[in-house]
């Protein structure tokens, strides 16, 4: 066996047992967690609770009017507001209605895909926070069962 087949086994190995520890439960990648971000990013969501964020066009959110699956739709935001450092994604007729939040360093472009959960015919929410003011905006996904509509019940 040649020595390059020996590092290249080695290393796979050892990153398969990194792995499964890591989904176990086993091992913590505490270090991967930047030390503040937990919690200013809960220091966000108060202060996001105790305001009334401006309705806004400058959060360009992309959602689809009607979704045949609400288990898997998906969504796409832009933010232009300027200096946004957080942002944070509800459904507010899901059972659990904050599915995202974001702290976004200055260097980042605030523009976000993904794809969420949608228990009913519901409001997505994108919350931006600019400049210390929070901005909104929502856009009506309406979940259909077997071609029928649910409705907003």
């Amino acid at each position: 066996m040649n020595q390059a087949r020996r590092n290249i086994l080695r290393g796979t190995v050892s990153t398969a047992m990194l792995s499964v520890a890591v989904a176990a439960g086993i091992l913590r990648p505490r270090e991967v967690v930047a030390a503040g971000m937990e919690g200013s990013l809960k220091t966000t969501l108060r202060a996001l609770r105790g305001s009334n964020p401006v309705l806004t066009n400058a959060i360009q959110l992309r959602v689809p009017e009607i979704a045949s699956d609400g288990s898997n739709v998906f969504i796409d935001f832009y933010c232009a507001l300027p200096a946004v450092d957080a942002l944070v994604v509800f459904v507010d007729r899901n059972p659990q209605p904050l599915i995202a939040a974001f702290q976004i360093a200055p260097e980042v472009v605030p523009a976000l895909q993904m794809r969420i959960k949608v228990a009913q015919t519901a409001q997505v929410v994108v919350v931006a926070r600019s400049a210390g003011q929070f901005y909104r905006t929502a856009r009506t996904v309406k979940v259909t069962a077997g071609g029928c509509g649910v409705g907003l019940n």
